[in-house]
Formats: C-alpha cells, structure tokens, sequence
C-alpha cells in the first residue's frame, strides 16, 4: 500500500499567504527583506531618487496584489525581482520622455572632441539637435537595451537577467542597437561628411 507523500510548504509560500491574507507582520517581513534589492533596481531604471521611490512604492503596491498568485516554485525574491523587473522596464518605456533622449544624447556627444570650444558651439549644438531626433525615432527594443547598457550602466548580466536571455543575446542586440545608431545619424548626416557622433559611438561600442 502506498502512502502520499505529505505536501511540503515553503517558509516563502507560508509567509506569501499570510502577507495575502493582510498580516501586517508577514508583509514588513516581505519588505524589509526585499526593499534595498528592489530599489537599487528602481534606481537603475529611474535614474533619480525620487523617481525611483514612487517606482518602488509603485512595485510593492503590485507585489501586494499578486502575492495570491505566489505558488512556490521558485525563491520568493526571484518572484518578486522578476515582478518589479517588468514594473521597471513598463516604466521606463513610458517614461521615455524628450528630457530622457536628451540625457542620452549629452552622453554620446560627451565623448566628441572640442565640446566646450566656442568656435565648436555651433557644430556640437547642430549634432545634439541631430541625436536627440534620431534617439527618439529608434526603435523601443533597440533604444532601451542602448539606454540601459550605455546610460543607466547595468552590466550585461542585469540586463540578460532582465530580459530572461543569454548574456550573448543581450551583447548581440546591443551591437546591432548601436549600429543601428551609428548607421541613422551617418545618413542624416550625409555620406560625403564626417559622422562625428556616430564614430564616438562605435569607438565606444569597439571598447566594451
């Protein structure tokens, strides 16, 4: 005669239940553990501290209203990152506002030389006007992956863990993004003039 094997509830499932069943305990539990590690990640994403507050205040609202959903499978911290990881990655796709392109151009444009001669204002103001359209007119998924790897700094293990990916799908699609880049702002340019901008980017690319 067989016998079924008791079922066994994780410490993680146990305190989900009693967090989704509003125990005020279980839930400061699940945020003291959990706070830093979502918001350093908040903070990648936003770029700012109070941004990223109201992002995570944002995650945990969520996370409060999914942990019924909590099954055990994995880790809760793994659940709950791969939960503010797509909050996150929501946000700043909606986020992505004329001040952000710009933030992102100002890093490109960081790199040419002769930025703060007066004689070079007018051309370095020319290119700024030039990135900051074609930063806004790339696709989502190749400008994000540039923002993220080149503006924010996560590594490409962050960024593959993310995206749940190979690191070497992430390295390949942050090539082709910035190509892509490179091969817009040359063509806005014109092919008989020199693509200042798009060199700094594939100089930079050529380094990582």
């Amino acid at each position: 005669m067989h016998h079924a094997r008791p079922v066994v509830t994780s410490p993680d499932l146990l305190l989900a239940r009693r967090a989704a069943r509003s125990d005020a305990r279980a839930w400061d539990e699940i945020v003291d553990r959990f706070g830093e590690r979502i918001f350093n990640l908040a903070l990648r994403f936003a770029g700012n501290r109070p941004e990223a507050e109201d992002l995570t205040q944002e995650i945990f609202l969520k996370l409060y209203r999914q942990l019924h959903r909590y099954r055990g499978e994995v880790p809760l911290l793994a659940w709950a990152l791969r939960l503010s990881r797509n909050l996150c990655i929501d946000h700043y796709r909606h986020h992505r506002t004329r001040k952000r392109v710009e933030t992102a151009s100002d890093e490109v444009l960081r790199q040419l030389p002769g930025g703060e001669d007066p004689r070079e204002r007018n051309r370095v103001e020319e290119q700024r006007r030039l990135v900051h359209r074609v930063l806004a007119e790339m696709p989502e998924t190749q400008a994000t992956v540039v923002m993220l790897r080149d503006l924010q700094g996560l590594s490409y293990d962050e960024i593959a863990a993310f995206y749940e990916v190979p690191v070497g799908t992430i390295k390949s699609r942050l090539n082709r993004a910035r190509r892509e880049l490179v091969r817009r702002l040359e063509g806005s340019l014109g092919r008989g003039r020199p693509a200042a901008a798009g060199a700094a980017v594939m100089e930079q690319a050529s380094s990582c």
